[in-house]
């Protein structure tokens, strides 16, 4: 068994692993949007995403972290959708 610093290490690798498969999978999705929308930008649809997503978050004090994170995502998304 290793530190609990590479404990924690070997933990936040094997997340990050998840969360490029899951990123993947969303910006596949969100690339297939494009042909469907009229317009790239949904401000009403943004501002549900992000409030969807932090309310998800049980610790409070991460939403805004969450929230940020989010906001980029939708970043990404708008610019494959171009």
């Amino acid at each position: 068994m290793g530190t609990p610093l590479a404990e924690k290490r070997k933990q936040i690798d094997a997340l990050d692993a998840r969360l490029a498969g899951l990123m993947a999978e969303r910006f596949s999705v969100v690339r297939s949007l494009a042909e469907l929308k009229n317009k790239v930008r949904d401000p009403r649809r943004e501002a549900a995403v992000l409030k969807r997503a932090a309310g998800l978050v049980k610790d409070k004090t991460l939403r805004p972290a969450v929230t940020a994170v989010y906001r980029e995502l939708i970043k990404q998304s708008r610019l494959l959708q171009l």
